[in-house]
């Protein structure tokens, strides 16, 4: 049909433009009245009724006046179907399915009863249209953008006369941000058709204990304050009292109480400070009430990355020396170590009489005393490493029980707490109260002896033990330049205790040891840095010195790079479900497994699916890469299932799909899909309820479409100037038969 026709005007240029050109018509044409102000009323009227046409008419062509015509004609309806494919679309729903292949279910029932629908795929982006085999696919565990995908959409697609959309409303985009005013104006300004909305998941009437969301950084620090808060919302349960429990594996960390507000929401915030390196799967567990008929989003999961900013180390020592010396040295040009030192320590039995007959001079003595209870109380377990370097440790405690107490302190800060430890033995070490009668005579690798033992002066040439021949910590040692020149006598390995360098009588010089969940390090010899010295007598740079320190605390501080076994997984964004493996895999003395075949265990962490196993097997350097493709989002833990390997390595934890804060947040959101209907002229419907699906589809309404749209600019019509003559030229005669013109 045609169209009813349009006029079109176009502004003359700049708002001071228009302005000139009204006032200079406006004087014109007051001008014209006042100057037959002394003819007779009838000729006034009529000259300027003419007048008043033509300055009107003049003005009226300036704004290039434009008659359009459109002939239009009716369009079929066409109706798009978008169905989520965001992470969130994977979680289950009664029944065992997920919502994704629920929606597919909605898709089944519109097909079966013929209703004519292109159907297409959105997370952040819209897929190609899915064709005529409507089938679930792969979620690809991106996040949802309802924002950025109907807007790509609308843009690509305006012959399409109704959408409906199947979500389970979540929004990770702009539009769950937007307010009620700019969300009418987005769709005006896409010309958005009718949006008929589908919530898609279970709605539950009865009481319900829900994880609503959980707020937690990706990234994280080693023994710095990590924060992770989550929101909980419960339903239809009054005055319901519980605590929310955070864990770490199977271990719990904190426990805090629930306060709900009149909504029935409730915010706990977790504050602790992790002590290991590496990914940590943290899970906020809410117990669930015995009235509840779903309680799988009473759990929910979040990765961190632990990252460590810096190593900190508390350096402890009797004296000051020139080891003492080499070794801070070799600490303050490393950026990574937050270095405390504590030298020259007294107590008031220095001042007062001295100790084991030795008077200490008052120049070599600190300001102040020695904060023992400061250092051990209350701060230790903030430290990464603990150093005693020629430490006489019993005369800086006021007594026994003291030094046994705040000892044993340090033998928790190891065994319990991911701490490292490093004595190096001297001659005060030597000759003062033996570290062997004080509970840190249990995490040491080597042992000094009950009594006080001669320090001996004499030079010992290190030898290699086979474990100590393929440790990183000894990479670059040589032992012709780096002697021993000087060392306890009396020193005994742990029984538990690794032996890395001894000397020709095996007595050891350097020993290892893993107590609990720490490690700890003992060097019999406070003469390291004359390794330096040598090496630059000699010509030599010297760095073996700083190499032999820099790998030392970083195998204290259990730093992944130098385990035995190292299970590297990473994923890329053009493919967030496919995992690569790389595998370094050596033996417990650092030898390359070579040609070892075994098997990688990956084990999804929400219980839905039994673990995969892939088998591999070693190259010569005992190096393997794996490839592997998730069938949905979600936390894996990827580690080797068979012994030695498994004792060697820790497992590694990651996510796979496009965005994990997908996950951190499952309860439905209906609002946004009410939303999203309303302002476009839709309608909001449960997925759950009795929903007729081709009525809805029907009541698409039918558009217009225009075939050919006609245009006449009147400035350039034939009529134009004639009519224009003519209405001068009787304005010319009404003024002459006045005998004005």
């Amino acid at each position: 049909m045609n169209g009813w026709p349009k006029l079109e005007l176009q502004p003359l240029g700049p708002l001071w433009l228009e302005v000139l050109v009204l006032g200079v018509t406006l004087a014109a044409f007051l001008y014209a009245v006042s100057a037959t102000r002394f003819q007779p009323m009838k000729i006034r009227v009529l000259s300027g009724f003419l007048r008043a046409l033509l300055l009107g008419a003049g003005y009226f062509l300036l704004h290039h006046p434009t008659l359009t015509r459109s002939v239009i004609q009716q369009q079929e309806s066409r109706l798009a179907v978008l169905v989520d494919r965001s992470g969130s679309m994977g979680a289950e729903v009664e029944g065992g399915e997920s919502r994704y292949q629920k929606a597919f279910g909605v898709l089944d029932q519109m097909r079966t009863a013929n209703v004519p629908m292109d159907v297409f795929e959105f997370d952040h982006t819209v897929s190609e249209p899915l064709g005529a085999e409507l089938n679930p696919r792969r979620l690809s565990g991106n996040k949802t953008d309802f924002y950025n995908s109907l807007s790509q959409f609308l843009s690509n697609h305006s012959d399409y006369t109704g959408l409906m959309v199947l979500s389970d409303g979540h929004d990770l985009g702009k539009f769950s941000q937007m307010s009620v005013e700019d969300t009418r104006l987005w769709l005006e300004r896409l010309n958005a058709p009718p949006i008929n909305t589908v919530l898609i998941g279970d709605q539950l009437q009865g009481p319900e204990v829900a994880i609503h969301s959980i707020d937690a950084p990706a990234f994280s620090f080693v023994r710095a304050p990590l924060n992770i808060r989550a929101t909980i919302i419960v339903r239809n349960l009054d005055g319901f009292q519980t605590q929310v429990q955070l864990l770490d594996g199977d271990q719990i960390i904190q426990i805090k109480d629930l306060v709900l507000d009149e909504q029935g929401f409730g915010t706990v915030e977790f504050q602790f400070y992790p002590e290991q390196q590496g990914e940590h799967l943290y899970t906020i567990l809410v117990p669930p009430h015995h009235l509840e008929a779903n309680t799988e989003n009473n759990r929910q999961q979040v990765l961190v990355d632990i990252g460590r900013d810096k190593i900190s180390v508390l350096h402890i020592a009797g004296s000051i020396t020139w080891d003492l010396q080499g070794l801070r040295a070799m600490f303050e040009r490393d950026p990574l170590v937050d270095l405390t030192a504590f030298y020259i320590m007294r107590t008031r039995e220095h001042i007062q009489i001295g100790t084991d007959n030795r008077s200490i001079p008052h120049d070599e003595m600190a300001l102040v005393p020695f904060p023992t209870e400061e250092i051990f109380d209350r701060q230790l377990f903030g430290f990464d490493v603990v150093v005693f370097q020629d430490f006489d440790a019993g005369n800086y405690f006021s007594d026994s029980y003291q030094a046994r107490r705040l000892m044993r302190k340090i033998k928790e800060f190891v065994t319990e707490h991911h701490g490292g430890f490093i004595a190096i033995g001297g001659p005060r070490t030597a000759g003062g109260p033996s570290l062997g009668l004080t509970p840190l005579a249990e995490i040491l690798p080597a042992i000094p002896p009950n009594y006080r033992t001669p320090y001996n002066e004499e030079t010992l040439i290190p030898q290699f033990t086979e474990y100590g021949k393929k440790h990183p910590m000894l990479r670059l040692f040589n032992p012709e330049l780096q002697k021993f020149k000087g060392s306890m006598a009396g020193v005994s390995l742990h029984q538990s205790g690794r032996m890395l360098i001894r000397d020709k009588n095996g007595k050891p010089l350097l020993a290892a040891m893993e107590p609990g969940n720490g490690r700890t390090l003992f060097l019999n010899s406070s003469s390291s840095w004359k390794w330096r010295r040598d090496a630059l007598a000699s010509g030599q740079t010297g760095d073996n010195y700083y190499d032999f320190w820099e790998q030392a605390l970083k195998w204290v501080i259990q730093d992944p790079a130098l385990n035995q076994v190292r299970v590297t997984a990473t994923k890329t964004a053009s493919n967030p479900l496919g995992l690569n493996v790389e595998l370094l895999m050596r033996s417990r003395d650092y030898e390359p497994a070579e040609s070892v075949a075994a098997t990688l265990e990956i084990k999804p962490l929400d219980g839905r699916s039994e673990p995969v196993s892939l088998p591999f097997t070693t190259d010569y350097s005992g190096r393997a890469e794996i490839q592997y493709a998730a069938d949905r989002p979600g936390y894996f833990q990827v580690s080797i299932p068979e012994s030695p390997w498994s004792e060697l390595s820790r497992p590694a934890t990651v996510f796979l799909g496009g965005s994990q804060d997908e996950l951190r947040n499952l309860d439905l959101v209906p609002e946004t899909l009410q939303r999203l209907a309303s302002f476009s002229g839709g309608k909001f419907q449960s997925e759950t309820s009795s929903f007729n699906h081709r009525a809805v589809a029907q009541a698409t309404p039918e558009s217009k479409h225009i075939i050919e749209t006609r245009r006449l600019k009147l400035r350039n019509w034939i009529w134009s100037l004639p009519i224009l003559l003519a209405i001068a030229g009787l304005e010319w005669a009404v003024r002459r038969s006045s005998q004005l013109a």
